[in-house]
Formats: C-alpha cells, structure tokens, sequence
C-alpha cells in the first residue's frame, strides 16, 4: 500500500496541536487542537457503545460541527458510514437502514420526531447528536424554544457529547490505517434512473483534495471554503468539507443555505473560495447583501453537480469584476461514482463553456452510449467513461452486471451515463444526462422513481415525469393517463402517496390528468409531444 495514502481521520490528526480556526459556524470558531479533542472524545465514546470497524452506521444531520466529528470519530474507528440526506422521506430511511444492514443510526436531534414511529419497525441502535453545543448562549435558548416539539421525543440519556470529559480516553482503540477498505455509503441515482448505494474507501474521498494546490494555483492553507453543499453530497462531502481540512484551512459550515450568511461571512473575512450549485449562485446574484458586500475578499468560486448557463457566469463574473475581485466561475464536473470533481476548470487553465481538464491521474474516454468499445472522435458526442483513483468500490446489493464499471484494455472506467465530448485542447463539454436523472437545487431527482410511485396508485393507467428547466425556477411536471377515477380525487391521492415516499424537490409542482396520452408507433410515451398538452 502506498504510505502516502492516509485515512480521513489520520489526515487531520497531523494538526492536534494547531491552534488554527478549523471550522467557523455561526458565531463560533473551533481550533484544530479543539476539534481532535472531540473527535477523539467521541470515538471513545462510541466505540464503548459498540461500534467497531465495519460496523455500519447511518448518519442522518444537518451541516453541524457534532455531526463533522461524528464522522471522523466513525472514520477512527473504521466503521462504514452511510450518509443520509436530512430531510430523506421516512420509507426512504428505513430502506437505506435495511439495504446497508446499518446497527447503529446516529441522527440529529430535531429530526428525530418524523422517523421515531417508522423507526419502531427498525431493528436499529438510535443515538443523537446536537447543535446547541456550538451555539452561543442566546441562540441556544432560542433553537431549543423553536424547536420544543421535536426535542420533546428526544432521549436525552442517548445524546452523543463530544464535550462531555467523562468519555476520555478509557478505552483501548486500535485507529483504522487502511485506506483502501470501505468507509462511506453514499446514495446516488448512478448511470441509470433510480437510486443506488455507492461504496467509497477515504483514498476516493480524498484524492480531489489531494489535488487542491492544483486547482487553486496556491497553497489551500489560510483559506477557508463554503461547507454549505451537504455531507451526504459527495461534492460537499470531500471538497467543503474534507478537502481544507487535510491541508489545515477553514471551513464556513452552514447548515442551511443562506445567502445573506454568506454575505456576512465574506464580509469579517472568513469565507474566500465558495462551493456551489448553479441554484445557490442564482439565489446569490439576485441577493443585495451578497451583490454589495466585499467581493473583493473572494478568491474563487467553484460550480458543480449540475448544469450552470454561460449567462449566470457572465453575470456572476461581470459582478466580480465590478468589485475588483479576483474571484471568478469555475465550472466542474463529477459524480458520486467518482466522489465528486474529476474535472474542473482553473485560474490558470479554462475555458467557457467546458467543465474543464481531468484531474491529474483521471483518464477520460467517450464512447457510443450503445457500443461502449467504440470510442468516439474528438469534438463528437458520446458517453463519459472515466478511471482514476476515485472510482467508487461498486453498488451495494447490486449484481455485477448492474454495476457502473467497463473495462477496455484492461483500465477499468466508471460508465456515466452521461453524455459529452473532449475537445482537441482537451476541455470536457458536459451535455446532457443520458438516462432520466436531474437535477433540482443540486439534488438529484429520479424521474423513473416518480413515475413508479405514481404507477402504484389506483386509477393510474400510466404516468411520465417531466422536467421542466425554467431558469428561475426549475420544476417537475408529472402527467397521468386516467381511465376510470375522479380527476381531482386522484390529484389528491397522488401527492400524498409521492410526499410519503419522496424529498421535497422530487415533488412534482404540476400534476396534469389526461385521458389518453400521445404515443409513438412502438407504442411507447411520447414526451416530446406530451408537453404540449
């Protein structure tokens, strides 16, 4: 193995003794001395509870300093973590615990209350985790005070403390070194439409940071990146979150997005390179407080996980430039099968329009969709095969004929499913995704999920999600054939059994009844002339 892979946690543990600020959230600031005190704390903690290496455990929070150590803490002991999104459907929950067979779950308080029946049902240690730990004592009593109902269900004698010193150091803990075994879940819809399980080991998670002087152009060391884009995220997971942490920088943690927040944080210098999805730079451009500012303490922005039009760059950049900011667009382009960047444009290195040149040790090849051996020429379009260090270990639970890899001349690549060309300088152009996945607010969103649930109702003859990619406001257009129900009575049922079942940005706003849909000779939904109706 080569040594000069590390472990998460062992990339972080260098700096136990630096009195630099790790993490800013809210009004706070916690030191490197003060967050390996934690994260040590808590993996005594846990592992007296029980978890050990390869125990599996679901990890469901919001962006806050308990849950960042929480999860070092997990990667000390080398336990597999699978990471959750906060707001994941309830049947959504209970499926991932069943599909990873997760022992423990780890959630964060006040989201406890809308899983706690489902939960019932779950053969599962449960355990909580909170943020009023890092919040100052006015905000402590207002969030408690908010949030009284849900804390109300909370069991306080299994609330997780990495402050509490009665957990110090008292058991024997043999700190995982293997970087190559399996560490994270994380939940993506892949190279086809409907949700798999990806297993990553650390050196996938942190080979992107691993690369930062070279996407930088200079060290990342008294910098400090936006950690907005959630931890189930693989894009927020390595680069805003781990990515300044292996080279002792900052992170602004938020745990939601929110734009006058940035603006404030930009403006006392404790946030110089954002992390973005095309949604959050809108929201931005269309903020006063972020329009006015101090740009000019901004050093880059990076944008990915999603599309973004060459006029929000221009508008973005013109502001920048505006400000006599250095700070400008740069576009990148990953999937969770790849943790997350594998392409990006650089200071030094861009250009409009692309996602920009692979990373060092990334190779890229594009192919037919429909004969992954025939490679395309340059400048033509085709589907993005990539290999690299960060390929993912595989779905989980899935057969080896369902998984995303493809081997040729003996490299194994990670089929995408997506579809782009590499121009002769080298540049990739991201076009489309090949199979029904796309994105909402930087979320995924399964359009074939949603035709399933809806299909599941009485009453639908068939159904064909939509997306609908108004600028301003993107949005899922599910339409239904009905034979035999009452329009809307079926509109009802419908939104009730999707909301059960569904995040909230899979949730189509529009919801058409026909009584007979458009189709094409083979019989087959015809979408194009479906959106016409």
């Amino acid at each position: 193995m080569d040594q000069s892979i590390k472990t998460l946690y062992q990339d972080i543990a260098q700096y136990s003794n630096s009195e630099k600020i790790a993490i800013y959230f809210r009004n706070q600031k916690i030191r490197y001395v003060d967050l390996l005190t934690r994260v040590d704390l808590m993996a005594d903690h846990l592992f007296r509870l029980g978890i050990h290496k390869d125990t599996v455990v679901t990890l469901l929070s919001y962006n806050v300093p308990e849950a960042i150590v929480t999860l070092y803490a997990l990667n000390k002991i080398g336990a597999i973590v699978s990471v959750l999104h906060p707001l994941i459907p309830v049947k959504g929950l209970s499926d991932s615990i069943k599909d990873t067979k997760s022992e423990f779950l780890i959630i964060l308080d006040i989201r406890y209350s809308d899983y706690k029946e489902e939960l019932k049902q779950c053969d599962i240690n449960t355990y909580f985790i909170s943020t009023t730990i890092d919040l100052g004592l006015f905000e402590k009593g207002g969030y408690k005070k908010k949030f009284m109902m849900q804390l109300s269900d909370v069991d306080n004698s299994r609330m997780l403390s990495s402050v509490d010193k009665k957990y110090q150091f008292v058991s024997e803990i043999e700190i995982n070194t293997d970087p190559l075994k399996t560490s994270f879940y994380l939940r993506s819809g892949g190279t086809t439409s409907h949700i798999k399980t990806v297993a990553l080991n650390d050196k996938a998670i942190r080979y992107a940071g691993s690369k930062a002087h070279d996407i930088l152009s200079r060290d990342f060391n008294g910098l400090s990146m936006l950690a907005c884009l959630p931890i189930f995220h693989g894009f927020g997971l390595s680069m805003g979150v781990h990515a300044p942490l292996m080279h002792e920088a900052s992170m602004y943690l938020m745990m939601k997005y929110d734009s006058d927040e940035i603006a404030t944080a930009i403006n006392k210098k404790q946030l110089n390179l954002l992390l973005a999805v095309p949604y959050m730079i809108n929201r931005l451009m269309q903020n006063q407080k972020f329009r006015s500012c101090a740009l000019e303490n901004l050093y880059m922005t990076f944008v990915g996980a999603d599309k973004i039009s060459d006029t929000l760059v221009s508008e973005f950049n013109n502001l920048m430039e505006k400000h006599d900011s250095e700070n400008r667009i740069y576009e990148g382009y990953g999937q969770t099968e790849i943790v997350t960047v594998g392409f990006v444009n650089t200071i030094n290195d861009h250009r409009l329009g692309s996602v920009g040149k692979p990373l060092a040790g990334i190779k890229v090849k594009i192919v037919n969709p429909e004969d992954r051996h025939q490679e395309m020429p340059v400048g033509q379009d085709g589907e993005i095969l990539i290999s690299g260090p960060s390929n993912c270990l595989g779905y989980l639970n899935t057969p080896k004929k369902n998984q995303p890899f493809f081997t040729d001349k003996r490299v194994t690549y990670i089929g995408t499913g997506d579809i782009g060309h590499v121009d002769k300088d080298g540049y990739l152009y991201f076009k489309n995704r090949y199979n029904d996945v796309v994105k909402i607010a930087g979320f995924n969103v399964y359009l074939a999920d949603i035709e399933k649930l809806a299909d599941e109702i009485q009453g639908v003859f068939d159904a064909a999600a939509i997306y609908v990619p108004r600028p301003e406001h993107p949005y899922i257009h599910l339409y239904v054939e009905n034979h035999s129900k009452d329009d809307e009575l079926l509109k009802q049922e419908l939104l009730i059994h999707l909301k059960q079942h569904l995040i909230k940005y899979s949730i189509p706003e529009k919801i058409s009844i026909l009584p007979q849909f458009p189709r094409t000779s083979v019989g087959k939904i015809d979408k194009k002339a479906l959106i016409h109706f």
